[in-house]
């Protein structure tokens, strides 16, 4: 675990200039090997810690990285820390090309192994997020207006423990997802749920959350017990970025589908949460690899789909995907716990598809695309020898299209009801 969370006290900067081939600057004198002397101030341990006063509290690992941005976001490089412990030096080399005097730069922390989507549920497996800011005082050598920048952590950090019953759920899987939560990774942040799988089933679950809003969510939760029962439930709190926080959850539990069908009732069959459609079948609440509704979960070529798909649950062809818009009028595209999606009413319960996007691998290189405008699921009905049917929606389509085999689509699985 790679953390810089607290507060990040930078004490000098040093430049020199740059003109190597490996700085990429040929002639030009843009480059500057930037040195800074941070401390982490009182921080015991490498370990994110539940602080005094329920700071958050960390230290360097050597070798961790932060990365600078431009005004538009551009990267002009990282900084690295020479050592661990509290205090260390961040050493690396900027490109002033694209900075202004008077321009202000970002600094952020985001560790290399860092991902909302896929936590581990223990504190010794949280990442650290932190950001701060620098003005450019001069290009020529590169320095800056002050000495001295505070890197403030983005997260908070929560101690769930989860009841049903009054009796204690011991944790597997969960899910999280509530408006103004976001998910990040080395690639930035974007609009999505929170999930993650436990080495080890626990009561208590440790989870880092991203939270652009400063006023009380409804956080809504989808867990799984070591017996691969499901649970789901909600919890209204304030949960303010560089704090940590415990907090109890009551959930409900999901009950099995049977005999006779109710169309629109929501419990699990074959080991995942569905609702009963017409037609004497159910579709599953969430995409294959996903936790929660809202989570996008994994994409798969055409010739992969059904690799991650497990009992008798199978791609629906694309006159089932259709169904769901010809069978159910009151739908609509909308917003579930701030992420875009589509959904649909089908008798008091609704199904949520969420506007995932999808990979365009034609041609290569993989490019994650129009994720939180369009949702891109698969068919099992092909086109021709390049393309395969898929359901494809946004604001303003609902309908299905070919698609290139080799993208990256979601999938949302079928069953049919015994």
């Amino acid at each position: 675990m790679k953390s810089i969370c607290g507060m990040l006290a930078v004490l000098a900067c040093t430049a020199c200039s740059n003109n190597s081939d490996d700085a990429g600057s040929g002639n030009d004198n843009h480059f500057w090997d930037v040195t800074l002397q941070a401390s982490m101030g009182s921080a015991t341990n490498r370990a994110l810690g539940e602080g005094t006063g329920n700071a958050i509290i960390a230290s360097f690992a050597k070798d961790d990285e932060v990365v600078v941005v431009d005004a538009d976001g551009k990267t002009v490089g990282t900084l690295k820390a020479k050592t661990a412990g509290e205090d260390t030096t961040l050493e690396g080399t900027l490109d002033a090309s694209t900075l202004g005097v008077g321009e202000e730069v970002s600094l952020y922390y985001l560790s290399q192994t860092a991902n909302y989507d896929g936590q581990k549920g223990t504190l010794a497996d949280i990442s650290s997020y932190a950001k701060g800011t620098l003005t450019v005082s001069s290009k020529d050598p590169l320095t800056f207006t002050t000495n001295s920048v505070s890197l403030a952590p983005q997260q908070s950090i929560t101690k769930f423990s989860f009841t049903s019953g009054g009796s204690n759920v011991s944790v597997r899987t969960f899910g999280i997802a509530a408006p103004g939560l976001v998910q990040y990774d080395v690639d930035g942040e974007t609009v999505g749920a929170v999930t993650g799988t436990l080495a080890t089933a626990s009561n208590e679950v440790y989870v880092a959350l991203r939270n652009t809003s400063t006023t009380q969510q409804t956080y809504s939760f989808y867990i799984q017990d070591d017996a691969g029962n499901w649970y789901k439930g909600t919890k209204n709190a304030t949960l303010t970025n560089g704090k940590n926080y415990t907090a109890t959850v009551s959930m409900t539990k999901l009950a099995n589908l049977t005999s006779p069908y109710t169309e629109g009732t929501v419990g699990v069959i074959d080991g995942l949460p569905a609702i009963v459609i017409s037609g004497n079948k159910a579709v599953a609440l969430m995409n294959v690899g996903a936790l929660c509704p809202e989570a996008y979960g994994t994409y798969y070529t055409y010739e992969n789909r059904v690799s991650g798909l497990t009992g008798a649950w199978y791609v629906p062809s694309d006159t089932e995907l259709l169904s769901l818009k010809t069978s159910y009028t009151n739908n609509a595209w909308e917003a579930q716990n701030g992420v875009y999606g589509y959904r649909y009413t089908i008798g008091s319960n609704t199904l949520f598809l969420p506007a995932a996007g999808f990979y365009d691998n034609t041609p290569p290189p993989s490019v994650l695309s129009s994720v939180t405008s369009f949702g891109y699921y698969w068919s099992a009905t092909n086109y021709d020898d390049d393309e395969a049917y898929s359901l494809q929606f946004s604001s303003s389509v609902n309908n299905t299209y070919g698609e290139y085999k080799t993208d990256g689509l979601s999938v949302r699985p079928f069953h049919s009801l015994p």
